[in-house]
């Protein structure tokens, strides 16, 4: 008997190219774009594994896994995201996930992962009974079950659009062009630091557009494996490629009506540039292995994080694709320059998380938003979002969000930290890698007390001994 998997991600790309390496080693594969539908088929059918994607529109990764771990305990599941970082995946694995991959990954990749789990090769680390989280009970698990399913959240309209939060100068003129810049076809170019907002931006030109009600696809550039590149993009025919076991669509081909953001385009193969620069010119592509020409109608969006000046004079991006797609150049401020919106963002987040979680609202310290607005923000208001998130669920007991809320020493004790900075410099790293990271990181500040060690990690002493074991 085969085994069922199922896959969620809202792009439909990585869906595709997840269906065909899992189908073609004989599982049993439904892939799902929306959350809320995946988990009615969760519910409605016998699955042994799920593999998510961490950041979705209805749901997050998060979401999925407690879901799935209160509702079907016996099903295993798979965490896979772009912005992985030690500190999440150690969550992840206290909540149950059977493992945690980051993208971008090769096909073999997750099948070694998903050959493991079917295998029965659980670590105990990694398993439900072991690194159980000491700051979750019973109560936490309901109310988080209950925000699941809730399927709309006050801040988010009908369309599903996130609204881009502030009041400062520079956000107003953002706001007052807007119109401009959604009803028109020329493409535009998105510029603006790591964490600023780009690609919330971006969704908001779409949900503005006369497209809102077509497609909108969005491609990561930075995630997508190498050797899927122009495939992703403009699909390909059976046997163009080895693993190319059927036709399939790509991204222009779902955008078609809509609108395709390439996020991160600076990422982007030179070589496949020039091919991108064909269908801005000529509204026209090729799938990989044909000869025949497809007419695209479909609006560019993209975005960069990087200094493109530098990056055309390094020869890693062409100069002719920078001025076709700068019709329309964005600039998202960085938060240090428009503090004048961290109250509004927080208060913003704060009853994002509060209903999210169907906790009571929160009043906030003002000693807290001073303290906010004295920080420099080098993640953005992505760092910021992340800091509240954790700070509401600590802060409930109290009722009043205060300093020590997000500053808690639980986040630093082991040298776990979710700055920008930090984050950017974790090398990636195997389960098995972070598993011992952490050990080691707790065995440190126990002057090698395994016995503390494991009561500080919420596990077994014999876990760690076996897991040192087997390093070895």
């Amino acid at each position: 008997m085969s085994n069922n998997i199922v896959v969620i991600d809202d792009e439909v790309l990585i869906l595709g190219f997840l269906k065909d390496v899992l189908t073609n080693e004989d599982y049993d594969v439904e892939i799902f774009s929306s959350a809320n539908k995946a988990i009615k088929y969760i519910d409605e059918n016998e699955v042994d594994l799920v593999i998510t994607d961490v950041q979705m529109n209805e749901m997050t990764g998060d979401d999925i896994l407690n879901y799935v771990k209160k509702n079907k305990p016996e099903t295993g599941v798979i965490i896979i995201t772009g912005f992985g970082n030690v500190s999440h995946a150690v969550r992840s694995l206290q909540k149950g996930a059977f493992d945690y991959i980051t993208k971008p990954f090769k096909a073999k990749e997750i099948i070694q992962r998903v050959r493991r789990y079917f295998e029965g090769a659980n670590s105990e680390i990694s398993s439900a009974d072991s690194l159980q989280s000491k700051l979750s009970d019973n109560n936490s698990d309901k109310t988080r079950t209950q925000a699941i399913k809730e399927s709309k959240s006050p801040l988010t309209n009908t369309n599903n659009e996130v609204d881009f939060i502030g009041e400062a100068p520079a956000i107003k003129r953002l706001l007052d062009i807007l119109p401009q810049l959604a009803n028109n076809m020329a493409p535009i170019l998105i510029q603006g630091e790591s964490g600023t907002g780009k690609e919330v931006f971006a969704s908001l030109v779409h949900s503005k557009s006369k497209r809102a009600n077509k497609p909108y696809i969005k491609i990561n550039c930075a995630n997508l494996p190498s050797e899927l590149v122009e495939s992703t993009l403009f699909g390909h025919v059976k046997g163009a490629f080895t693993g190319a076991i059927a036709d399939r669509d790509g991204a222009f081909h779902a955008a078609q009506g809509g609108t395709l953001l390439l996020d991160e385009i600076t990422e982007i193969n030179i070589q496949v540039q020039a091919k991108l620069l064909r269908v801005l010119q000529e509204n026209e592509f090729y799938k990989v292995g044909s000869q025949k020409p497809v007419k695209a109608d479909v609006r560019i969006l993209a975005t960069s994080n990087r200094n493109i000046g530098q990056a055309i004079k390094n020869k890693e991006f062409r100069e002719d694709l920078y001025f076709r797609l700068n019709v329309f150049p964005v600039e998202i401020p960085p938060l240090r320059d428009r503090k004048s919106d961290i109250p509004i963002l927080t208060k913003y987040f704060v009853d994002q998380y509060c209903y999210k979680y169907d906790y009571p609202d929160l009043e906030i310290d003002q000693k807290m938003l001073e303290y906010l607005e004295g920080q420099n923000w080098r993640g953005n208001v992505r760092e910021l979002n992340n800091k509240i998130h954790r700070g509401v669920i600590l802060a409930q007991e109290d009722g009043l969000f205060k300093v020590d809320h997000i500053e808690n020493s639980i986040f630093t004790s082991l040298g776990i930290n979710d700055d920008e900075e930090d984050i950017n410099n974790i090398p990636l790293m195997t389960i098995e890698d972070m598993e011992l990271h952490l050990i080691n990181k707790a065995l440190e500040k126990t002057n090698g007390n395994q016995k503390e060690a494991a009561k500080l990690l919420g596990i077994s002493d014999r876990t760690i001994r076996n897991k040192l074991k087997e390093k070895d």
